[in-house]
């Protein structure tokens, strides 16, 4: 459940910075601590429980409605952004079986096991809003029946600009982040005062 999964993502970075510092090392989840390296994301894996596939495809094209509005709460920090399009990390609103290059990718998975994974996420985010965003956003897009457009099977960290000048972005700035998740009716539906 994602209280759980919060919890633990918490947890985790607690133990791993105490680990690090009982032996003389600094544990570093910034999003993007070496210029020329890839940087640190937190991809979030959802599991939709359904007979059919329809309901996750709807909860994907939601999030995909969506995604630009809440990245403020996903990716939090002006250096977010340096890593976003970057050596592994995505920065264009897509989707896409097995795809390591797209926002959202579908591993070859089945079952329990069968999920989704948002890929721009990164260590800095709240894990309790990030998953409570996600879920809102995924939600609409199950009551509002949202079509899922066709997934692009392209590698877009070698993609010719033609192909990607034709796509949608996530917000490039955490600037421009901040402007989209204020103007946004979900957030301003869901979020409390405090958080907004």
């Amino acid at each position: 459940d994602a209280l759980t999964s919060a919890d633990n993502a918490v947890t985790f970075k607690s133990v791993v910075k105490t680990i690090a510092m009982q032996n003389g090392l600094y544990a570093c989840f910034s999003p993007k601590p070496l210029e020329d390296e890839s940087g640190n994301g937190l991809h979030i894996n959802i599991s939709i429980k359904s007979s059919g596939t329809e309901e996750r495809d709807a909860f994907i094209a939601g999030i995909l409605k969506h995604i630009k509005e809440i990245t403020a709460f996903l990716n939090p920090t002006e250096e977010s952004y340096l890593r976003l399009g970057e050596k592994k990390a995505p920065k264009y609103i897509t989707w896409s079986h097995e795809n390591r290059s797209q926002l959202i990718r579908i591993p070859a998975a089945n079952g329990e096991y069968e999920r989704f994974e948002l890929r721009s996420p990164d260590p800095c985010a709240n894990p309790y809003i990030a998953y409570a965003l996600l879920i809102y956003a995924g939600l609409d897009g199950i009551r509002n029946h949202m079509e899922l457009c066709e997934p692009l099977n392209v590698n877009l960290f070698k993609a010719d600009k033609s192909v990607t000048d034709m796509l949608e972005t996530l917000p490039l700035s955490l600037s421009e982040a901040l402007r989209l998740a204020r103007k946004s009716e979900l957030i301003n539906k869901y979020l409390p005062d405090i958080l907004r």
